[in-house]
């Protein structure tokens, strides 16, 4: 098992957190004054656990912790991801993973700067720099990588970035909507291109979210009153014919942004992440 590979798939569905974050796309590809939901810059910690699988040659357990961090700088949104995560071996011994991401999206959705830094024990396995665009009058882009090398990737028209996506997604579920298909550039590599189809259930009650907060929250306040729902979505290559997708993420999400658990589904193993802290920053001045 690939270790890196693991945490730069982990990231890419953030693009809902954050998909997510983590999360989570050109149906209001448009300016986000013009969009009716309003995220909540935020920070928040996760701890995360194996769900399902492992037992195998390759782990036995998994276990580790999330950071990230949503925020508004009046020109874009910019956010930063930390993942370790602690593989455990049949032998008895550990792997430690960590992972980083970091970028700045620009408020009409058409620039992007991202930075990615993968490292098992301490050893580094990868380092990704670079930035996109898209052209507002073609809707298709460009991604320049400067590293591990130059390169030079076209996006399709109608390729969108990870906080666009999340708006997109939370809008098509404020209009009832339950089916999405976005293609979304992650710059986590150069193959972090994806067709993300993303499944929206019905809008949950509010008990969900009330005694996640009360058990993991010291003010639970915050999310009184807010709508969340169910959401799964698949990550495909893009332009590939296998009908199966690279991995899932099923989460809930509330209406401003925040996600208190998210599974992400690999296929053969699948880890759950639980929000443990939540911090709100006030709005910025502009």
């Amino acid at each position: 098992m690939n270790g890196g590979v693991v945490l730069s798939k982990l990231v890419s569905m953030n693009d809902l957190l954050g998909r997510m974050y983590f999360g989570i796309s050109l149906f209001l590809i448009g300016c986000p004054v013009a969009w009716a939901v309003e995220l909540d810059a935020h920070r928040a910690i996760y701890e995360i656990q194996l769900l399902r699988g492992g037992g195998g040659t390759d782990f036995t357990n998994v276990s580790g912790t999330m950071y990230l961090d949503w925020n508004d700088v009046c020109d874009g949104w910019t956010m930063t991801q930390h993942v370790r995560l602690l593989f455990s071996n049949p032998n008895g011994t550990t792997m430690q993973n960590d992972f980083s991401f970091s970028s700045w999206e620009s408020r009409n959705g058409k620039k992007f700067r991202y930075s990615m830094l993968s490292k098992t024990n301490g050893n580094l396995n990868e380092k990704v720099e670079g930035e996109a665009s898209i052209d507002p009058a073609t809707g298709a882009g460009r991604a320049k990588f400067v590293k591990p090398k130059e390169l030079e990737l076209k996006l399709p028209g109608g390729t969108i970035f990870p906080t666009e996506h999340l708006f997109d997604t939370l809008n098509h579920a404020l209009r009832g909507g339950k089916i999405l298909t976005r293609n979304v550039f992650s710059g986590t590599g150069d193959d972090s291109l994806n067709e993300v189809s993303a499944v929206i259930g019905s809008p949950l009650e509010g008990s969900t979210v009330g005694e996640w907060s009360s058990q993991n929250d010291e003010d639970g306040n915050w999310s009184k009153g807010l709508r969340s729902w169910p959401v799964s979505m698949a990550y495909f290559p893009f332009g590939g014919e296998d009908s199966a997708p690279e991995f899932e993420i099923h989460f809930e999400i509330l209406e401003n942004g925040v996600s208190p658990t998210m599974d992400l589904d690999y296929g053969t193993f699948s880890m759950r992440g639980v929000m443990k802290h939540v911090e709100f920053y006030p709005p910025p001045t502009c």
